[in-house]
């Protein structure tokens, strides 16, 4: 699996992949996750009873998702390439922008190992 994220601010903030419990799966999301990880569905995915099965992105107890890595405060994800769509369109509302707009700031404003502003 290859340990990927695309832009520099996010690789040093990752916010969006911490203490976001609620990542609602669809069918193609999981399957795009089987097939990347070689994992059963059920190891990385939380199960909402109730007439129709809905399925959540499994976490760590720390609140990070299981996908997500740490080294030396870089973030990487495990599963880029196949991330399910609700990671692919964050940020995607007002609040989730400004979250993102502040980290930047603060990421900036620190300097800590940027070559190059996303």
């Amino acid at each position: 699996m290859e340990n990927k994220i695309s832009s520099e601010i996010c690789i040093k903030c990752a916010e969006c992949c911490k203490n976001y419990p609620f990542v609602v799966l669809s069918q193609h999301d999981i399957f795009e996750l089987e097939k990347k990880t070689a994992l059963p569905f059920d190891a990385f995915t939380n199960q909402k009873g109730g007439a129709v099965e809905v399925y959540f992105l499994d976490f760590k107890k720390n609140g990070e998702c299981i996908f997500l890595n740490e080294n030396n405060g870089d973030y990487s994800c495990n599963v880029y390439e196949a991330r399910p769509a609700i990671c692919r369109k964050y940020p995607g509302k007002k609040s989730q922008d400004e979250v993102c707009d502040s980290n930047r700031k603060r990421i900036q404003q620190s300097g800590v190992g940027l070559t190059q502003l996303a």
